[in-house]
């Protein structure tokens, strides 16, 4: 009897365990992310300046915790490697996303993910905490294979500075 106690014990302390630890290779929303993509869209700024931007990049599950993109981003012919690193915090059910450029500066998201809406929210604080990047990434309807980012950046007051979107399309799926 006491063997099927501790027996019983155990498993719920193991499926209690594997609760926490989200395996991101099993999310709904980051298995859609998985594989490699093309990326294009424009951003326009307060003054209707323009940025163009091209993308090509891949996306995986390094670990149980973590999703990797990582590729090369053309800015108003400017090209640069770039690579997120995302992670699952447990302790506030929240995601944590850092961008690194080509440059190696690094700009910290924090954000939610909905495996049923199919969305990724993320923000980040820049600037003297004031102004903002926002980009929410989502998939439309049944289109797996097309990945939209709407991307806001805003001033210290609050003001739009540059938005738009680009648009990701799936080149090769896992």
């Amino acid at each position: 009897m006491k063997t099927q106690i501790l027996c019983g014990l155990l498993w719920v302390f193991a499926s209690y365990d594997s609760l926490l630890a989200l395996d991101l290779a099993q999310n709904a929303f980051f298995k859609q992310l998985t594989g490699s993509w093309q990326a294009e869209g424009k951003l326009t700024g307060e003054n209707n300046n323009l940025v163009t931007i091209t993308e090509t990049w891949s996306g995986k599950a390094e670990t149980a915790e973590s999703f990797s993109i990582e590729g090369t981003r053309t800015m108003n012919g400017d090209t640069q490697k770039f690579s997120w690193a995302i992670t699952h915090n447990v302790a506030t059910d929240s995601y944590e996303a850092v961008l690194t450029g080509g440059d190696g500066q690094t700009i910290r998201f924090e954000g939610s993910v909905s495996e049923v809406t199919q969305v990724m929210d993320l923000k980040s604080i820049t600037g003297n905490g004031s102004s903002s990047i926002s980009v929410k990434d989502f998939f439309k309807a049944e289109d797996k294979n097309t990945l939209h980012s709407e991307v806001t950046f805003t001033g210290d007051q609050g003001q739009t500075t540059l938005s738009g979107t680009i648009i990701h399309k799936r080149v090769i799926a896992p």
